[in-house]
């Protein structure tokens, strides 16, 4: 008798975000209480095939729906956090039709080949929380994205696009002082 077996090489649509390493860094571990923090960030490949990464939220948030994909904040020593809020206004040319959906990922993700990288920076302001001098943490999420976001006909021409995208979250962080004072 004689089986054959057939198997299908479908591509996943997305993939879990254990497929890339996410990090992040700040120049000093000591900042003034009015300062403001930049908070480098770098998502590297490390899987071996090619997928898709969010950008920043400055290059996404006309794109898409919902809140940024790399966003962070403050944690105190009591565990308590300190995230803000995010908004923009987005304009748009009365009677054009929306973005499909390759267009908006197309310019809300970015193509990373195995050990590619992309770095950006996110911008803290531990004065919008009126935070006291201190020891804290700096958490940062890369959050991907969920593909029930996505109806059957937008994952089908996501599948065009020809490699995966990130779902799921990925944590960082990074401690830091904060003091009175700007030494």
């Amino acid at each position: 008798m004689l089986i054959a077996v057939w198997l299908s090489a479908q591509k996943e649509t997305f993939v879990a975000v254990n497929d890339v390493s996410f990090t992040i860094s700040t120049d000093r571990v000591e900042y003034g209480v009015q300062e403001h923090i930049a908070v480098k960030y770098q998502i590297v490949n490390v899987s071996n095939g090619a997928l898709y990464v969010p950008r920043g939220f400055e290059a996404t948030a006309c794109l898409e729906r919902g809140s940024p994909h790399i966003r962070g904040g403050f944690e105190n020593d009591a565990g308590r956090h300190f995230y803000g809020g995010y908004g923009i206004s987005c304009g748009g040319t009365p009677g054009a039709a929306p973005p499909t959906v390759t267009q908006r990922m197309g310019g809300a993700a970015v193509l990373l080949h195995p050990g590619g990288h992309p770095d950006g920076v996110l911008r803290l302001d531990p004065s919008m929380f009126r935070l006291p001098p201190g020891a804290y943490r700096i958490g940062a999420v890369l959050d991907g994205w969920k593909d029930t976001d996505f109806s059957d006909a937008e994952r089908l021409e996501l599948e065009k696009m020809g490699n995966p995208f990130i779902r799921g979250e990925a944590p960082a962080s990074t401690p830091i002082n904060l003091i009175g004072a700007v030494r």
